[in-house]
C-alpha cells in the first residue's frame, strides 16, 4: 500500500490521518507545520500575562558583566509593585466558579485534592502577598551585591525614593529598602526599653504624590488625550473578538468543558485561569490548590494571550501616545544623572508605568505591532507580557564612566537582564 497514517494534534490529543507515500516530498513541510502549530500543548504553566510571578521571568543582576575599564557611577531603577492579591472582581469570580464546580461535579467524581482541600478566603484587595514583598527584598539584595558603591549607608540626600499613592507600591518600596539595609541601620543598641529588638532597623524617607498631581509615575491618569484616544477607549476590542470566536471555543471552552464534564462560559474560563494564576502568585494563601490541572496547556496558552491583548493595546506598541508620554521618566532619569549631588534614584509604580517605557525603548518590538485576536503562533509572539511585565518588573539604568577615555554610557537592564538592543539613544537624544 502507498498509504500510511500520519499523526497530528488537536487540543493536545493525537489524531491519525491517512498520508499518501507518493507525496513524500510534502512530508517534511507537513511535519514542521504540525509541530509548530501545536507547540502550546507542551508549554509549562509559567505565563500568566502581567500577573506572572517575578521569579518566572527574571535574570540575575548579581551576575552582570562589563568591561573592567567601565566604572558604575549612577543608578536609576524603575520597578513595578510585587505580586499582589487580584482584586475584588477577580476574587468574587473565583469564588463563584468554585461554587459552580462543587455543584456541577459529584463529590465522588471530583479530583482527590479538591475533596480534601481547605478552601481559603480570597482577599478582595490589591495589597502585596508575601511573595510580592520577597520579590523586592531579594531584588534589592542582588542589586546591592553587584553595585555596592551605588548603595552607600543610608542618608536621605543619597537616596531619592518615590512611589505612587497606592499602597502596594509603597509596600514594594519598603520591602526593597529593607533588603538594602537589613541590619545596617542605626536602631540597634540605642534602645532603652527592655526586650525591644530593632535589629539595626533603618527608617527610610519615601515621597508620594496625590493621584491628580503625579505626572511622573501616574502620567497615564493625567493625560486626557491618552485617556480619550480611540486606541485606549477600544483597547479590549481584540479581546472581545477572541472571546466570541470559534477559535476560542475550540481551543479553550470545549477542551475545558470536556475535562470538567460541564459546559464552560467565557466568564468561567477567566475565573478558572485566575484561580490557576493565584496558585502561583501566592501558593500558601491558595492552600496549595491545583486548579491549573483543569486547564489543557493549549487552552492555557491562548488564555495568556487573551490577557495580554488589553494591556498591550492600552500601554504598548499599538498605542503610540500611550507609550510616548512615558518620556517624563527619561527626563527624570537625565535630571538624576546630571545632578551635581550623586544619588541613587528608586521609583516604584505600576504596569501602566513600566510597560510604556519598555515600549518607548523599543524592547522586544515585533515587526507587526498590531496583534490581532486571530494571530497565528500567538504563543511565540515577540512582545510577551509575562516576560516583559511580570509582577516586580523593573528597568535598571546604570551610568558607567570609561576610566580611560572619560566617556559616559548607559546600560539598560530589564528584569535583571541586559538589553542588547534598545532605542535608548534615540529616546534620550531629544531630551538632552
Amino acid at each position: 500500500s502507498t498509504e500510511v497514517f500520519f499523526p497530528t494534534l488537536y487540543n493536545c490529543s493525537v489524531l491519525w490521518y491517512p498520508f499518501d507515500l507518493r507525496r513524500m516530498k510534502f512530508l517534511r513541510q507537513y511535519f514542521i507545520l504540525a509541530v509548530v502549530s501545536y507547540l502550546p500543548c507542551f508549554l509549562a504553566y509559567r505565563d500568566f500575562s502581567t500577573h506572572t510571578p517575578y521569579d518566572y521571568s527574571r535574570g540575575d543582576i548579581s551576575q552582570a558583566k562589563w568591561s573592567k575599564k567601565l566604572v558604575p557611577t549612577r543608578l536609576y531603577l524603575l520597578a513595578r509593585h510585587g505580586s499582589r492579591h487580584l482584586g475584588e472582581d477577580v476574587a468574587i469570580g473565583m469564588n463563584d466558579f468554585i461554587d459552580k464546580i462543587l455543584s456541577e461535579i459529584n463529590e465522588e467524581e471530583q479530583p482527590a485534592w479538591l475533596r480534601t482541600w481547605d478552601r481559603p478566603e480570597y482577599k478582595e484587595d490589591m495589597h502585596l502577598v508575601p511573595q510580592g514583598m520577597l520579590e523586592h527584598y531579594h531584588l534589592a539584595q542582588r542589586y546591592k551585591q553587584r553595585f555596592p558603591a551605588l548603595f552607600p549607608d543610608y542618608y536621605p540626600a543619597r537616596y531619592h525614593v518615590r512611589s505612587t499613592f497606592i499602597t502596594r507600591t509603597s509596600q514594594s518600596a519598603s520591602s526593597f529598602m529593607y533588603g538594602l539595609f537589613e541590619g545596617a541601620g542605626p536602631l540597634d543598641k540605642i534602645s532603652t526599653r527592655e526586650n525591644l529588638s530593632t535589629n539595626g532597623f533603618q527608617p527610610v524617607g519615601l515621597r508620594e504624590e496625590s493621584e491628580d498631581e503625579d505626572v511622573l509615575l501616574r502620567f497615564m491618569d493625567n493625560c486626557p488625550a491618552y485617556t480619550n484616544s480611540p486606541t485606549t477607549v477600544n483597547k479590549d476590542s481584540e479581546v472581545v473578538k477572541l472571546q466570541t470566536s470559534e477559535h476560542y471555543k475550540k481551543l479553550v471552552l470545549e477542551p475545558i468543558s470536556q475535562r470538567l464534564g460541564f459546559p464552560m462560559t467565557v466568564e468561567d474560563a477567566e475565573n478558572l485561569y485566575n484561580l490557576c494564576t493565584f496558585e502561583h502568585v501566592s501558593p500558601t494563601e491558595s492552600n496549595n490548590s491545583s486548579f491549573c490541572e483543569m486547564i489543557p496547556k493549549s487552552a492555557f496558552a491562548l488564555l495568556d494571550y487573551e490577557n495580554d491583548l488589553g494591556r498591550y493595546y492600552s500601554s504598548s506598541y499599538p498605542n503610540k501616545l500611550g507609550y510616548e508620554i512615558s518620556c517624563v521618566l527619561l527626563q527624570d532619569l537625565l535630571s538624576q544623572f546630571n545632578s551635581k549631588e550623586p544619588a541613587t534614584a528608586l521609583r516604584f509604580a505600576h504596569s501602566e508605568t513600566v510597560l510604556p517605557l519598555i515600549s518607548l525603548l523599543g524592547i522586544n518590538k515585533d515587526e507587526n505591532v498590531m496583534y490581532r485576536w486571530d494571530k497565528t503562533e500567538f504563543w511565540n509572539r515577540t512582545t510577551k507580557l509575562s516576560e516583559l511585565d511580570p509582577f516586580a518588573a523593573n528597568l535598571g539604568f546604570v551610568l558607567f564612566k570609561d576610566s580611560k577615555s572619560g566617556e559616559e554610557i548607559i546600560k539598560v537592564y530589564l528584569n535583571e537582564k541586559k538589553e542588547k538592543s534598545t532605542d535608548c539613544d534615540s529616546a534620550l537624544i531629544p531630551l538632552l
